[in-house]
């Protein structure tokens, strides 16, 4: 069970970072909770970092009638802070993303160095013992011995490599066929180090920043919505079942100084105060979102490498695997015996190539020829195995999450009869295998978590369902927003300025 980060055990230059990035964009005047709704970040971390801030970058502050702090910065977000200390931190942080980045181009590199040499080594060898077989076998003829002792040519055991190629030539050779002569080449733009790396390690996640992009999203719904949310609300905006949105709403609570109450009539609501006050009240309703989140997550893909791309990555780690393999076994099995005095087969071919460059032949046709590629093949197969296994587990969850949203803003926009076969597919990778299957269980369990009384339908053992309760909550709920006067989240003029 993963454990939440403490809300006051945190990176402050890292939290510092991104709200100077959020500072340089904003510009002008900004509260606390301006930062807050920028940033996502807690009301405690932004206090801490905008104080730093303010040490660095020469802000100033402004107190307005209401006791509310604005901050500013006249010259504009460039550090004052100077020496050796600062500048040696300042290189440092440069020199470690940039070592990064090289130190991961470089494994990229070795990836593909691995990939592509050992296949041009081994394609080389066989066309050198392609080569020789030809000559004994023409110099055979010409000695007039019977050559037809080897299927392959001049020696034994080279049938599978000459069948071998002859399929690699076969294969280039239709692909070059059945290609539209009418159709211009196009230019992929993708260097095939990133090719190889994205298949076996994938393309990073593009839901990385989901996290700060639904914080934002769900403080601009609060600030949109006179600072009150409820936990049927918050569970159409996250697609969250009951228990985690409740999990979620107490961490909010904590984090942005939020407080729980009752209306008159018995509706729990969540009040945050603190993310109200801003220095332009206009700001409120910018993000004011539905309930429906139009920006949704995105389905993890494989890779970003077209299908024929990935079919040539899975042929030469095949082609290595199956020469390395040869060699392992061969070397294991017969050593030094299957090299004799004379070429009898490929693998005797090699040794004695090894053996005239003065090399021990077994010991490096075992490792460097075996081992090595064998145990390389194996791991650059299963490791984007196993990843695509977790992947397809991992977008059925991101599909279901995104159908339960859907389902949800669904209830709370018609909770006097939800129907589940008015969610229909949206035609994307979002959509489950099953939508209607999937409709049925998520809107059962939606129902049976905000206690709806079931509808049969026609269909024998569907139902739809009419939320009573939450059709009271609803509108009483409006009217307890109707009843929030936003002038009261006014900061004020300025009665005092530090910077005068």
């Amino acid at each position: 069970m993963a454990v939440a980060q403490k809300v006051y055990d945190f990176p402050l230059a890292k939290v510092e970072d991104q709200l100077v990035s959020f500072l340089k964009q904003k510009r002008g005047e900004s509260t606390v909770a301006d930062m807050i709704a920028g940033t996502g970040l807690p009301k405690y971390q932004v206090e801490q970092a905008a104080r730093a801030a303010l040490d660095e970058y020469a802000g100033r502050l402004k107190v307005t009638e209401s006791g509310e702090l604005l901050y500013y910065f006249p010259n504009g977000m460039r550090s004052t802070l100077r020496g050796a200390g600062p500048s040696l931190q300042r290189f440092w942080k440069s020199f470690r993303s940039t070592a990064a980045r090289v130190l991961t181009f470089l494994f990229k590199i070795w990836i593909v160095g691995m990939l592509v040499g050992y296949f041009v080594g081994f394609v080389a060898l066989a066309v050198l013992a392609i080569l020789a077989s030809v000559a004994a076998s023409v110099a055979g003829r010409g000695d007039g011995r019977d050559s037809g002792r080897s299927r392959g040519g001049g020696f034994g055991g080279m049938f599978l490599v000459m069948r071998l190629f002859d399929l690699i030539l076969r294969m280039w050779f239709w692909s070059s066929i059945l290609k539209d002569p009418r159709r211009k080449p196009q230019k992929d733009g993708r260097a095939f180090y990133k090719s190889v790396f994205g298949f076996v390690f994938g393309e990073g996640d593009p839901n990385q920043a989901w996290d700060e992009a639904e914080r934002k999203y769900i403080i601009s719904y609060v600030r949109a919505h006179k600072g009150v949310i409820t936990l049927e609300e918050l569970m159409a905006l996250t697609g969250r079942e009951n228990d985690a949105a409740n999990s979620l709403l107490n961490r909010l609570l904590l984090e942005y100084e939020g407080e729980p109450g009752v209306t008159e009539d018995g509706t729990v609501v969540y009040s945050f105060p603190e993310l109200m006050r801003t220095s332009d009240p206009a700001q409120r309703a910018i993000g004011a979102v539905p309930l429906l989140n139009p920006s949704t997550k995105h389905v993890v893909p494989f890779s970003a490498n077209k299908l024929r791309t990935n079919g040539w990555i899975i042929f030469f780690n095949a082609f290595n695997l199956a020469f390395g393999s040869y060699f392992l076994v061969t070397s294991l099995v017969q050593g030094t015996e299957a090299i004799g005095l004379k070429v009898t087969s490929f693998y005797s071919f090699v040794g004695h190539l090894l053996l005239q460059a003065g090399i021990s032949p077994v010991p490096m046709i075992e490792i460097v020829l075996g081992v090595i590629p064998v145990a390389f093949s194996i791991v650059f197969f299963l490791v984007p195995f196993v990843r695509k296994i977790r992947l397809a587990r991992r977008n059925d969850a991101l599909r279901e999450e995104t159908l339960r949203r859907r389902m949800m803003a669904h209830v709370l926009s018609s909770p006097s009869r939800v129907d589940p076969r008015d969610l229909r597919p949206t035609g994307t990778n979002l959509d489950p295998r099953d939508v209607p299957g999937a409709s049925c269980r998520i809107l059962d369990r939606i129902a049976a978590s905000l206690k709806a009384d079931p509808i049969p339908l026609e269909k024998e053992g569907l139902f739809a369902y009419r939320f009573k309760e939450l059709e009271r909550e609803l509108a009483d709920l409006e009217a307890f927003r109707k009843g929030i006067d936003p002038k009261r989240y006014e900061v004020g003029k300025t009665v005092f300025d530090s910077g005068q």
